[in-house]
């Protein structure tokens, strides 16, 4: 009886873990018209998650894909500026973003056009976004999903453990429809 009601649990579990490993959702979009070409450098901008943990991964996780793309982060004047929002409250509303054009993953090309914006976030959503500088323009948008399974606790290193492998895998997933590939690892 004992192992039955263990492999039970252990069943149970193994399920919730594919159910969350599947809600991940994730999107991504680029303005077609830039030259993708051109960027050699990219910075940060001040935005992060309020987690100084959860902060590091998601920096680190796209800096990770950005570098093995080429590109070189630099601390002033970069070709790109790497803006990410991460919402964890139930349809948080955001406003005052510096989006200069937004990038829509369903028709991956520009369809609007605002200094301030305001939308609905999605709970434990990663919108990670990429400004031209020069252009003062967003070319290229990437959202992940259910990636940020609640909100912040008080153990602010159990949080960043329990999404380290979901900002790694969603920041993987968007970059492959960053239209310059990697360089150093197999696709």
């Amino acid at each position: 009886m004992r192992h039955v009601v263990i492999l039970t649990l252990a069943v149970l579990m193994l399920g919730s873990f594919f159910t969350v490993a599947q809600a991940q959702k994730t999107s991504a979009g680029f303005d077609e018209t830039a030259n993708f070409a051109s960027y050699k450098t990219f910075a940060f901008d001040k935005s992060g998650a309020r987690n100084p943990f959860v902060d590091k991964l998601i920096v680190e996780a796209i800096e990770r894909e950005l570098t093995s793309r080429g590109l070189t982060k630099v601390t002033e004047s970069p070709d790109l500026r790497v803006v990410y929002l991460a919402g964890t409250g139930m349809d948080m509303r955001v406003a005052n973003v510096p989006f200069y054009h937004v990038v829509n993953p369903a028709y991956s090309g520009m369809v609007g056009s605002s200094h301030q914006q305001m939308w609905d976030v999605t709970n434990g959503t990663l919108v990670v976004d990429l400004l031209d500088e020069k252009a003062e323009r967003t070319v290229f948008r990437g959202t992940i999903v259910e990636v940020l399974q609640r909100a912040p606790s008080v153990n602010a290193v159990a949080d960043a453990k329990m999404v380290s492998k979901p900002i790694n895998k969603g920041v993987e997933k968007i970059f492959k429809k960053y239209p310059i590939k990697t360089q150093n690892r197999a696709q």
